[in-house]
């Protein structure tokens, strides 16, 4: 997804919900005299990407550092209710005690609000590359993935499917007790379901945007009878991994993580190759690579977990309902600060709503 430009033609970055980055190079810089007196920090950069808070890249000393910022304090039009640091710091921890799944090593979690005015984690850096989102990956002709062979595409696509059933192995009821759902539902799918309603009511801000309504309703109604309960990352696709190699180095962003069945996470990966092909096509670019497709993606994961999987289409509406209503609670942040224009069908808020029709009729005779 291509990261939206003010009217006046200026990044993301230097709109009124980023920070000001002379604001943020100073509070580093005084929480590393704390931190550790004499480091030098330098090289402070806030990349574009990233919609749901602010990520700064810097060095302290010699050594190169990642920090995430929580949303500052009544930000408007923050992307979710909450933003929970500390949740994700947590899931770290437990995914690097439990599995071998590469994640980056937390140097330091700052709980207070002294320095930067709210708690912030800071992680190393990890050199490889990143399957972007802007510009996709999947539609970039001279992006590093596109440079690749078949062979690469294939190494790369099995490699992350193996990510996900190593982080399904996690399925401790005691150790995922603080990621179950807090909504009402008998499993936890349902429980994300209702979740998701609740998610729904609090991001359209008073519309009603028709697609989003018409995917919670058919997809309440179907809800599949599937009691599974592992860690779910919960933002599960090649975006948030580093590469290298064509191989995953480090699995990033776990601000959605929960507790729910395997075919959530997965529906979210292959979702996105629809998602992709879906927007190649509505811009007329060449098809994207057949990759991340249902059935390669059930028998791979079924022959690395010894685990049967549901049909995926129903979890791949799911993400659709999931990633739309996120969209709209972007595009209603954009309107409000002139980034983009007001449409008049609030389908349009969506950005797919064509797809997501697809998707969820898909499911509605269930």
């Amino acid at each position: 997804m291509a990261e939206p430009t003010s009217d006046r033609g200026e990044p993301l970055a230097n709109l009124p919900w980023r920070r000001e980055l002379p604001q943020v190079e100073a509070g580093l810089e005084a929480w590393a005299a704390s931190f550790r007196p004499g480091a030098v920090v330098s090289d402070v950069r806030m990349p574009a990407s990233g919609m749901a808070n602010d990520t700064v890249l810097f060095r302290l000393g010699d050594e190169s550092l990642v920090a995430r910022l929580e949303p500052a304090p009544g930000s408007p039009y923050p992307t979710f209710p909450t933003f929970d640091l500390g949740l994700q710091h947590r899931v770290i921890e437990l995914v690097r005690r439990h599995t071998d799944v590469p994640v980056p090593d937390v140097v330091h979690f700052e709980r207070s609000g002294d320095w930067l005015g709210v708690p912030f984690l800071v992680v190393e850096a990890v050199e490889g590359v990143v399957a972007s989102d802007n510009p996709p990956y999947l539609l970039d002709p001279t992006g590093w993935f596109l440079q690749g062979s078949p062979e690469q595409w294939q190494r790369f696509e099995l490699a992350t499917v193996g990510v996900l059933v190593r982080i399904h192995a996690i399925d401790d009821a005691e150790d995922l007790a603080f990621l179950r759902p807090a909504a009402p539902g008998t499993t936890m799918l349902e429980r994300q379901v209702n979740g998701q309603r609740a998610y729904y009511e609090w991001a359209r801000d008073g519309l009603v945007i028709p697609a989003l309504e018409r995917a919670l309703e058919v997809l309440a109604r179907t809800v599949p009878p599937n009691e599974g309960a592992v860690l779910n990352w919960g933002d599960s696709r090649p975006g948030n991994i580093i590469y290298r190699d064509f191989q995953p180095v480090a699995v990033l962003d776990w601000e959605m993580a929960t507790v729910g069945p395997p075919e959530v996470d997965l529906g979210w990966a292959t979702f996105f190759q629809r998602f992709f092909a879906h927007m190649a096509q509505q811009w007329g670019l060449p098809p994207v690579p057949a990759m991340f497709e249902r059935p390669l993606v059930v028998a791979r994961y079924e022959e690395l977990s010894g685990t049967t999987l549901d049909d995926l289409a129903w979890y791949e509406a799911f993400a659709g309902l999931r990633f739309g209503t996120i969209l709209a609670r972007m595009s209603l942040r954009n309107i409000a600060f002139g980034v983009q224009a007001r449409p008049a069908d609030t389908d349009d808020l969506v950005m797919f709503p064509r797809l997501l029709e697809n998707l969820v009729e898909e499911v509605s005779g269930r």
